[in-house]
Order: C-alpha cells, then sequence, then structure tokens
C-alpha cells in the first residue's frame, strides 16, 4: 500500500501496490484510476497523478505521496504519520467500472495547495 497524504502531513488515502485504486483505512474503494486519470466511484473526473502528486481538476496538488516530486512545500511527516494500517480486507472494484465523465481540458500545473486536500477531494 503506498500512503497519500493531505497538506497537514496525514495520511488520507492508500493506493493499492498495482495503482488501480484509492481506498480508505478500513479498506473501502474511494476512487479508481484509469491510467494516470482519477475518478470517483460514481464516474466523475477528479483529476490525475503525476510524479507522485494527486492534481484536483483544476490542477492544484492536494495529496502525496512520500517520494513525490517537485510541487509545493509539503508539511513535515511525523513517525505516527508513516505507519501504515494493519493489513486490511480491500474492497474489489466495481464491475464493470462506473461510465466515465468525459474529462475536462487538463489544467496546468499550479504551485498552491488545493482547497480539496484529502477526503473532500473525494466530494469535489
Amino acid at each position: 500500500m503506498i500512503p497519500l497524504y493531505n497538506t497537514a502531513g496525514k495520511q488520507v488515502v492508500y493506493a493499492d501496490e498495482a495503482c488501480r485504486a484509492l481506498y480508505d483505512a478500513e479498506g473501502n474503494v474511494v476512487a479508481w484510476f484509469d491510467e494516470e486519470l482519477v475518478y470517483s466511484l460514481n464516474g466523475r473526473y477528479l483529476g490525475w497523478v503525476y510524479q507522485g502528486w494527486v492534481y484536483d481538476r483544476n490542477g492544484h496538488p492536494a495529496m502525496f505521496a512520500e517520494n513525490a516530486i517537485g510541487g509545493p512545500e509539503r508539511p513535515q511527516l511525523n513517525n505516527l504519520a508513516r505507519v501504515l494500517p494493519k493489513r486490511m480486507k480491500l474492497a474489489s472494484l466495481p464491475i464493470p467500472l462506473p461510465r466515465r465523465q468525459p474529462r475536462p481540458a487538463r489544467r496546468n500545473r499550479a504551485s498552491s495547495w488545493s482547497p480539496r486536500s484529502g477526503v473532500a477531494y473525494f466530494t469535489q
């Protein structure tokens, strides 16, 4: 599991090793990937992933992995923030996957944090 952190350095979600989906701490699917694009469970376009950063639909970085490259200044991660949850049972992706919303033209990557960092990212 690959933890993703919000603007406060708190683990928010986890990507599976194959980067097929994002999961909450209980193992529930909260979003899925179509290559570098991110979609909600109902198929709504949320943003994209680039160099370890998850961007919102407006091009602002919303979450990051520890190995993310570039982006805005990151918060300090304390040792408690780096603890992965105990082995969780991961929910399956819905089959078939929901119909995807067409993505708008990709915005330029912004250098300022998204106002929807963390859990709010999935409600945009």
